[in-house]
């Protein structure tokens, strides 16, 4: 069964924000042939000046529903850009988009995900709703407790994938777009209804593989690790890294992060780590920070990788979407952690090459480098199917026939 499903994406590199948008708009509306927008994805450098760019892509496209916002790194069909603008122009008689909004994550990320799940409702039936793409603001908030605001309104078994928006690494300030505004402190999101045409599929996977033995997290709270077995938490984790790797902490955790032990998940055959990266260390409590919750009492491992296992993942990850697919890929969106970016350097563009190998060159990609990624470990299994937040991963989803 052919969907019908029009897909347009436009790069540029423009140094003026104004025109940089409005070249972007002008390809992506171009490629698009002569279908007219339904809705519009944009990612971007967070060195522009945001609102004057999206105002060139207002000249261009007007009034048509929107939602992005800025990067580590913009994916495309054409591969890694940075400092760019990237539009993505959809159009389909057999798909319904939907775009919302849940503000203010810092005063309650719960909150935000439920009101961004009753703003996209607001506008799109839960009965055909398919799939929500989600988009925080990456420096506000526990993205975990996000998602599970949004499945509350949603279900707990809810599609939901994404990244949390980024600024080339800088950990400053993110920016947030929302019908061609410039938001901070949101989440943003496009829900994905259908006539029961199309299929989605997700893959995830990362390439960190555990380098030693497990141990058990025994206080925490949030995102904050006390202890680990019964050491503080930030002795421990430099007594792994040894001494002169350990004085980098939390830097060096890009390349050593620690991986939720899950004992049901294989993707491909490879054991699956939830991967938690560090953000802040406490000399005074011997307290770390990570990037997400690590739940009281979970078996952790410590991990590592190399430019290989991590190009390797992604090839795992797409195969993954694939096999779950079973059928003609149309559409690719990918989200790729910062951190591989970093480790990668110049062999960046072969992650996202490997993806085109396994779908094929003439599937659109469209995507980002993000500070934080959303998805499913496996919809083919119960226990694994509902959304997860990841670091350090690749989460591929597809939208096919």
């Amino acid at each position: 069964m052919v969907v019908d499903l029009n897909t347009g994406i436009g790069v540029s590199v423009l140094t003026d924000s104004y025109k940089a948008g409005a070249d972007a708009a002008n390809k992506a509306i171009k490629n698009l042939g002569q279908k007219k927008a339904d809705v519009l994805m944009v990612f971007a450098a967070p060195k522009f000046k945001q609102q004057k760019m999206l105002d060139g892509i207002s000249s261009v496209i007007k009034s048509i529903p929107m939602i992005g916002g800025t990067t580590a790194g913009e994916i495309s069909t054409k591969g890694l850009s940075v400092n760019s603008v990237v539009v993505m122009a959809l159009n389909s008689k057999d798909i319904k988009f939907h775009v919302g909004i849940g503000r203010n994550i810092g005063k309650g990320e719960v909150n935000a995900g439920k009101a961004l799940a009753k703003s996209v409702l607001k506008k799109g039936s839960k009965k055909n709703a398919n799939t929500l793409v989600m988009l925080p603001d990456g420096l506000a908030g526990d993205g975990l407790a996000i998602i599970k605001g949004v499945q509350q309104i949603l279900g707990n078994d809810f599609e939901i994938v994404g990244g949390a928006l980024g600024d080339e690494a800088n950990f400053k300030n993110t920016y947030q777009y929302y019908n061609g505004k410039v938001y901070d402190n949101v989440v943003v999101g496009m829900l994905i209804s259908n006539t029961g045409k199309i299929k989605t599929s997700t893959g995830v996977m990362h390439g960190w593989e555990s380098i030693g033995n497990r141990f058990k997290c025994t206080k925490a709270k949030g995102g904050v690790v006390y202890k680990f077995g019964d050491k503080k938490a930030l002795d421990f984790y430099r007594e792994l890294l040894g001494k002169d790797r350990g004085k980098k902490l939390p830097a060096i955790g890009l390349e050593y992060p620690m991986g939720l032990i899950d004992e049901r998940a294989k993707i491909e055959g490879y054991d699956y780590f939830q991967i938690r990266a560090p953000v802040g260390i406490g000399e005074k409590d011997g307290s770390v920070t990570f990037a997400a919750a690590i739940p009281e009492g979970k078996e952790v491992t410590l991990t590592y990788s190399s430019r290989s296992t991590i190009i390797n993942g992604s090839k795992l990850s797409a195969m993954q979407a694939k096999k779950t697919l079973k059928g003609k890929a149309r559409l690719i969106l990918m989200f790729s952690c910062v951190a591989r970016k970093l480790v990668l350097g110049r062999r960046t563009n072969e992650e996202i090459n490997v993806v085109k190998k396994v779908f094929g060159k003439d599937v659109p990609i469209f995507g980002f480098y993000t500070y934080g990624e959303i998805g499913p470990i496996d919809k083919r299994v119960p226990t694994l199917r509902n959304t997860r937040w990841h670091n350090e991963t690749v989460v591929i989803y597809v939208l096919g026939e």
